[in-house]
């Protein structure tokens, strides 16, 4: 039996007719599956480029999507939907805020929460260095979870199984030479993270550049990980492994 709509009805499958807000809700949904270029989104809507364009930029305002400006290509940040979800008592910014910027206050280097989206970590907090030679950061943020510490962190929390499913669908683009580019070589830095109770990324996503990284667990449930990043001319060697100390122990409380 066919149905009949009424001139006028919307159909949120056709994007010509849509509603902006069927078009966000969408927008959303495709998004959260996997991380499209503004061409991308207009095709899969039904909608000219300049309209997704629109509708991309309103999202990126909100905080809702976060663009990569490497790639082009925009994605969900899923913190801000666990917040639509949670009781005020428990918001993450009110418990992990101010252990970031008393960090940034002691060890003098920026500070950073990054929360899992797909095959990369979503910037939600950062706490800029005072230094004048800084690295060039904003929420929003995006870094491949294969080579930047943040990513490493988050997978060497993992249980064994979710690790597995992890290494396997990572692209393992992007990054320096000295990423890893298998799930063999992320397995074992992995592993050396989890040991080491730290990850590192040392030059691997941008030559010159290094992070530091710890699992966050609030209440006991993971949500993503903490970092302290900065030029590798700050981050010595000799340096990092009091930094990853200090880190664990700062966030072993929350």
């Amino acid at each position: 039996m066919t149905t009949n709509q009424s001139p006028g009805t919307n159909d949120p499958s056709d994007g010509r007719t849509a509603s902006p807000i069927q078009r966000a809700l969408r927008a959303l949904e495709l998004l959260s599956a996997d991380p499209l270029t503004a061409a991308e989104l207009a095709r899969e809507l039904d909608v000219n480029r300049s309209t997704a364009l629109r509708l991309l930029a309103e999202l990126v305002a909100t905080g809702y999507v976060a663009r990569n400006e490497a790639t082009k290509r925009y994605t969900i940040v899923p913190a801000k939907f666990y917040g639509l979800i949670q009781a005020p008592e428990t918001d993450w910014s009110q418990i992990i805020d101010p252990v970031l910027a008393s960090i940034r206050d002691e060890c003098g280097d920026a500070t950073i929460l990054a929360v899992p989206a797909k095959d990369t970590m979503v910037y939600l907090a950062f706490f800029p260095t005072r230094h004048v030679v800084a690295v060039s950061e904003q929420l929003g943020t995006i870094r491949p979870m294969h080579c930047s510490a943040l990513g490493k962190a988050y997978l060497s929390a993992l249980d064994p199984e979710a690790l597995d499913t992890h290494l396997a669908r990572l692209s393992y683009a992007g990054g320096t030479e000295n990423a890893a580019r298998g799930p063999i070589e992320l397995r074992r830095r992995v592993e050396e993270s989890r040991e080491a109770r730290y990850a590192v990324d040392r030059d691997e996503t941008f030559d010159g550049v290094r992070c530091v990284a710890v699992p966050v667990r609030i209440r006991g449930s993971l949500i993503g990980a903490a970092g302290i990043s900065g030029p590798s001319s700050r981050l010595s060697d000799a340096r990092i492994p009091q930094l990853g100390q200090y880190l664990a122990a700062s966030m072993s409380g929350l």
